[in-house]
């Protein structure tokens, strides 16, 4: 079912324009209805895998990624602060059900309201937050968190718009990747990210490079998609969202722009034949890393394609 608002005209009269008094009015009526989850790119054994908000699955085959194995894509956003979730139970890699966690946070500095028994009041003292807590599928100790970090971003990727979890082994490293765009003063949402794993570790951790700059001809379709609701509803926490805003001319026009489905031509990388469904995931391990690989693996650059052709690639 499309969430596109087509029950409210584009065009809405200045006098009913009120999105201070809509927020407050109709809270009301949004409490407690769940519209459903942004869709989002997920890792798994090494591989990405796309989930609608509905939860089923499409893997990434190497043919859908840059080089074969980079997933290309635009940083929008970031929430702010780290996503924490604690499992009092070990991990099961063989789990196919996703099970809900014992206590979480959305910003990191205390429970969620809608946790029953919280480990503890605040996130900071919560002595599952802190190193050498953690316990491994054998329940032996580690040096890694029992609650385990992650940083949600929106990123765009081929015309759509998706939520991206960094997790806790994979921090250190985008930590780095982003300190050193901003010492050369370079925006993430300037540059396509490519994403891959390290191919030494003993589980998925991830590693960033830059593989192409945006052209300044797509600059004012990304910055309209930035503001856009559905970047929203992925770097703002659920207690904080209420009605979307209405949509600029720019905002509507960016957004029919990207859903133009590019050819096989004008990807990064040609799409799949025949996409494989996977099965339903687990929950994922939290395991945490001091190390950053030493050699990141190479790839084909986009930095060679054009600015039309990087622009056709991102769906524009």
């Amino acid at each position: 079912m499309s969430t596109d608002l087509v029950q409210i005209p584009k065009d809405i009269p200045s006098f009913a324009l009120a999105i201070n008094e809509a927020k407050t009015m109709n809270a009301d009526a949004l409490q407690g209805i769940s519209t459903g989850f942004p869709p989002s790119i997920r890792i798994k054994r090494n591989g990405f895998r796309v989930v609608d908000g509905n939860g089923d699955e499409i893997n990434l085959k190497p043919n859908d990624l840059a080089g074969g194995e980079f997933l290309d894509i635009v940083i929008l956003a970031a929430k702010p602060g780290l996503n924490k979730t604690y499992y009092e139970a070990a991990y099961d890699p063989n789990q196919v059900e996703p099970t809900a966690p014992d206590c979480w946070s959305l910003d990191g500095v205390a429970p969620d309201k809608s946790i029953a028994k919280p480990v503890n009041p605040t996130c900071p003292t919560c002595p599952m937050n802190a190193f050498g807590s953690g316990r491994n599928a054998a329940g032996q100790p580690t040096k890694g968190k029992a609650c385990a970090d992650s940083k949600i971003l929106a990123v765009f990727r081929k015309g759509s718009v998706y939520s991206f979890k960094i997790p806790p082994a994979s921090l250190k490293n985008f930590g780095l990747y982003v300190k050193n765009l901003t010492n050369r003063g370079v925006p993430l949402g300037n540059v396509i990210t490519y994403v891959g794993f390290d191919e030494d570790a003993d589980y998925s951790v991830l590693q960033f490079r830059v593989g192409a700059f945006i052209p300044e001809s797509a600059k004012e379709a990304l910055l309209a998609v930035s503001k856009s609701q559905e970047v929203a509803d992925i770097v703002k926490p659920l207690e904080y969202r209420a009605l979307p805003p209405p949509q600029t001319d720019a905002i509507v026009d960016a957004k029919a722009a990207a859903k133009a489905a590019p050819t096989a031509e004008d990807t990064l990388a040609k799409p799949a034949a025949e996409p494989v469904p996977s099965r339903k995931r687990g929950r994922p391990a939290a395991t945490e890393t001091e190390g950053v690989s030493k050699t990141a693996p190479t790839a084909a650059s986009a930095a060679v394609m054009s600015d039309d052709e990087i622009t056709k690639a991102l769906g524009l």
